[in-house]
């Protein structure tokens, strides 16, 4: 029966970050802050062995992973994935989130975008995109989590036995592995760049550590 942990490190704060914009496959540094909070983290990890590391082939996924395993005595190979990387959204890569949602939240009559955000599931918010994207480039919910969900099936086989592993994840697809697992919304906390989500599996299933 093989088990691994996953120790899921949401990527540091980067400059689209800073200005609210949308970035899933777009690859934007890291901001001094969100190096040195990545740093951060991985002084409070520095007593887990990792026997893996995995990270998506954006800039801001490996620079997360290399900054949390800088406090490592001995350091796993860096593995990275495409199909590790967040939601692609397509036509709206750069563009202003909130001005974005607010947008959809008044053409759909909610009363404000905060009861728009609390009626939509992740898989919800990203087929918006994909049926609103005049590019017609925006990945569906579930091509997203299809994609996603094939990637954390390389982690899991390149893996060894109770071995733990560092994951790079990027927010939006923590948020949608929090809703299928747990079936509700993270907070915006939970989510929030440099915050860390164990979650144990054992053949195959994912359990997210309270």
């Amino acid at each position: 029966m093989k088990a691994i942990t996953l120790y899921l490190v949401v990527t540091g704060t980067t400059y689209f970050d800073q200005l609210d914009r949308f970035q899933g496959w777009s690859g934007t540094p890291l901001t001094p802050a969100g190096l040195q909070a990545s740093q951060a983290v991985g002084r409070q990890l520095a007593d887990v062995k990792f026997a893996t590391a995995y990270t998506s082939d954006t800039s801001r996924g490996v620079q997360t992973v290399r900054a949390v395993l800088a406090a490592q005595a001995s350091k796993p190979k860096i593995h990275t994935k495409l199909a590790l990387r967040g939601p692609f959204y397509g036509g709206f890569e750069g563009l202003e989130q909130a001005a974005v949602w607010s947008g959809f939240a008044t053409k759909l009559g909610y009363p404000s975008l905060a009861a728009f955000e609390a009626d939509q599931t992740p898989r919800d918010l990203q087929s918006l995109l994909h049926d609103h994207d005049a590019a017609s480039l925006a990945e569906s919910g579930a091509e997203f989590w299809e994609r996603y969900t094939a990637g954390l099936a390389q982690v899991t086989a390149g893996t060894p036995a109770d071995g733990n592993v560092l994951v790079a994840i990027n927010a939006a697809a923590l948020r949608t592995l929090w809703f299928e697992l747990a079936g509700q919304q993270p907070t915006r906390d939970q989510v929030a760049p440099g915050t860390v989500t164990i979650v144990d599996q054992v053949e195959g299933k994912m359990t997210l550590r309270a």
